[in-house]
């Protein structure tokens, strides 16, 4: 995999601000447009596009660890996130971006949604 500093292609490691809480992951973005995303809580895949320049955009589906009972903030048990994202790459080997994660139960319906930012610095 190559790294460019106009693109996203390489591993990163980031906080998502949502509901007033921050959480670390690792992403790492592929030349072919797949990323990988890895939390203490969770793992997920899913893919990246180039929107300019400078930008991208990134969607993946956060499915939590078996071991993991996460609670949603309307009381249902959270089974997976699908996270879209719109980011910035800005300066040396950092980004920004918000989007949007959608919580769902365990029988796959929706049961929270709400807005998240992130930022990230690449992993040398």
């Amino acid at each position: 995999m190559s790294v460019s500093p106009r693109t996203p292609a390489g591993q990163w490691a980031g906080t998502v601000t949502h509901d007033g809480e921050v959480d670390d992951y690792t992403v790492t973005f592929q030349d072919d447009g797949a990323l990988v995303v890895v939390t203490q809580k969770s793992t997920g895949a899913g893919s990246w596009s180039q929107t300019d320049a400078d930008t991208f955009a990134f969607f993946l589906r956060e499915d939590f660890n078996t071991d993991v009972t996460q609670i949603s903030p309307t009381g249902f048990q959270a089974a997976y996130i699908k996270i879209d994202i719109e980011a910035r790459l800005e300066g040396d080997g950092k980004f920004t971006g918000k989007g949007k994660a959608v919580v769902h139960g365990t029988d796959d319906t929706v049961i929270y949604s709400t807005d998240a930012e992130t930022d990230a610095h690449r992993v040398p």
